[in-house]
């Protein structure tokens, strides 16, 4: 989408408002040019003593105080139908931009922090907020006043008109040299503040960490330099604001002078009467206005365009094809209860040296039960990123029910996959919403039974507001073990065809473990299971599991044939059973 169409786009989705508005900016600049002829023939009445004339002026008054009313109505709705577009276009722009970033793959968001996002959002949609408001408000204002205005200037007195436009055509030469400062200023001042943002979020993020080591001196140095780099921006912004771009006021008010000075002589020349010379001093001043407006106007236009360039960015990456491919209800019902099969899957990250993954196959028949086996860096979580399609894997290395799932959109293949992570994303709600997110519709006491299958039922029950209680943000009022088990009963909360559970239960003790694969496995006997963990005792009810080991099945089988054939199998169990019994 280009600048021009997308400022297109977003214009028509108001059309009818913007042409009312139209209608109303034009009576009431009409209107605003018609009151002061009416008080030109009043003023020049006041030297006539006859009733004819008294009777005249008080027709003129009453012409003067209605036409008042009626602009005071029409300018009141110029205001709302010009005004309400900006907050209908920001509210559709950013219906726009999450339904693209909730579509965009994590390629995109690995070179877009999320800290530049919230700034696009939050900082560049106020300015697209403001052009599509107050900007289109003042821009026709200005349109008809200047083009109004200097018509009825003119009919006065051609000679004093000229006059008056000497003073506004030089500040425009010095106004124009401000308006192409502040432009690539703008542009900068916005790319600073997302900076800032991101920072923000990093350091927040590691807040922890950040008072662990005592970092806070070098974070404060840090921030102190993006904010110094904003502010230096932000104040030769204002100094243009200040110095420059009131040139126009400037000129307004030499305009005045010429009038009067100019007006003065024309008077006693008799040229011009009294009225005429109050009715020029009132066009003026309906002249001075969009003339200072000019400045906010060309604001709010250099804010809207480097706004626009922002979003822009998000709205034109590209979305992998299939992505919008979607199937229908009953194609994703049939694909539903399939075999997953991995086929000599390998992968490279982009920026790696090598591969992560190397030729790994095996087969997931519904039903099945799974587990993967590795130690830290075997590739465990890059081949569930894989599975899930989190990852941009070749075609052809995995298959669902025969179907390539680099085919299938990935929303549809959540749909069928539920992936449970080591580190769960809660929000700052309650846990039952928690638990509920994405399934609202479900039943109390659906969410009750979850939450005994997870384990996580006796520690609810000492909450003092049980499951109302709320959990923070990033649920920093639950420990780990708390977190895994939350995150365990949203995604028994939702049917599934295929569970994959990424080293979900490191948090918890071994007996803990047990109850919560035990009640997991009863509740889900027909669905098919993928458990990651470093721990074999999460594994030891699996129909096969798979030993990984620098990115490579080393061994495959049940618990029992594991620990006879494989060495590195059963070093680890009496190495972990060491360990069990000495924490017992």
């Amino acid at each position: 989408m280009t600048k021009s169409r997308f400022i297109l786009h977003y214009l028509l989705l108001n059309k009818y408002a913007y042409l009312f508005a139209i209608f109303c900016i034009l009576i009431v600049n009409w209107l605003q040019v018609e009151i002061p002829r009416y008080i030109q023939q009043a003023i020049d009445l006041f030297g006539d003593q006859s009733e004819a004339s008294r009777q005249e002026l008080f027709g003129y008054v009453e012409w003067v105080v209605g036409l008042s009313v009626v602009m005071v109505v029409f300018r009141i709705l110029s205001r709302m139908y010009a005004l309400n577009p900006g907050r209908i276009t920001e509210a559709a722009l950013k219906n726009d931009l999450f339904y693209k970033l909730n579509r965009l793959p994590n390629s995109f968001h690995k070179g877009f922090g999320s800290g530049k996002l919230i700034s696009i959002i939050n900082n560049d949609l106020n300015g697209i907020r403001l052009f599509y408001g107050i900007g289109f408000l003042q821009l026709f204002n200005v349109i008809f006043a200047l083009s109004l205005t200097p018509i009825w200037m003119w009919r006065i007195s051609p000679a004093l008109t000229l006059y008056s436009i000497i003073p506004i055509l030089l500040a425009f030469v010095v106004f124009r040299i401000g308006f192409r400062k502040m432009r690539a200023l703008h542009g900068e001042r916005l790319t600073r503040l997302q900076d800032l943002s991101e920072q923000l979020m990093n350091y927040l993020s590691g807040i922890d960490l950040i008072k662990n080591q005592q970092m806070d001196t070098w974070v404060l140095n840090e921030i102190e330099q993006v904010n110094q780099r904003l502010l230096t921006c932000t104040m030769q912004i204002t100094r243009i604001q200040t110095f420059i771009m009131p040139v126009l006021d400037y000129a307004n008010n030499l305009m005045k002078v010429l009038i009067l000075g100019l007006g003065g002589y024309f008077l006693l020349q008799q040229n011009l009467t009294l009225g005429e010379i109050t009715a020029f001093l009132s066009y003026s001043v309906l002249l001075a206005l969009p003339l200072m407006h000019l400045g906010r106007i060309a604001t709010v236009y250099q804010m809207g365009m480097v706004s626009i360039d922002s979003v822009l960015t998000i709205l034109n990456s590209t979305i992998p094809e299939q992505d919008m491919a979607l199937q229908t209800p009953a194609d994703l019902t049939a694909l539903g209860q399939g075999t997953l099969t991995v086929s000599h899957l390998a992968y490279q990250y982009p920026d790696g040296d090598s591969a992560v993954l190397h030729d790994i196959s095996f087969e997931l028949t519904p039903g099945k039960k799974v587990g993967i086996l590795g130690s830290i860096g075997a590739g465990k979580s890059t081949l569930v990123n894989c599975l899930n399609h989190h990852l941009d894997v070749a075609p052809g290395m995995i298959h669902w029910n025969g179907r390539d799932i680099t085919t299938l959109a990935r929303q549809d293949w959540r749909a069928l996959v539920r992936t449970i992570t080591q580190e769960p994303y809660l929000f700052s709600n309650t846990i039952e919403q928690n638990v509920r997110f994405g399934s609202t519709d479900l039943a109390k006491s659906e969410v009750d039974q979850v939450l005994q299958l997870s384990q996580f039922a006796e520690d609810i029950a000492r909450f003092q507001d049980g499951d109302q209680t709320l959990v923070g943000e990033k649920g920093i009022m639950l420990s780990g073990g708390q977190k895994q088990r939350l995150s365990i009963a949203r995604a028994l909360l939702s049917p599934s065809d295929l569970i994959i559970m990424d080293n979900v239960l490191s948090a918890v003790d071994y007996d803990t473990e047990r109850k919560i694969l035990g009640g997991l496995l009863d509740r889900i006997s027909h669905q098919s299971v993928l458990i990651v963990s470093h721990r074999i005792s999460a594994l030891e009810e699996m129909d096969e599991i798979l030993v990984l080991e620098a990115g490579a099945i080393v061994a495959r089988g049940d618990h029992h044939s594991l620990l006879r054939s494989s060495a590195y199998y059963k070093a680890t169990w009496d190495l972990q059973q060491n360990e069990t019994e000495a924490v017992t």
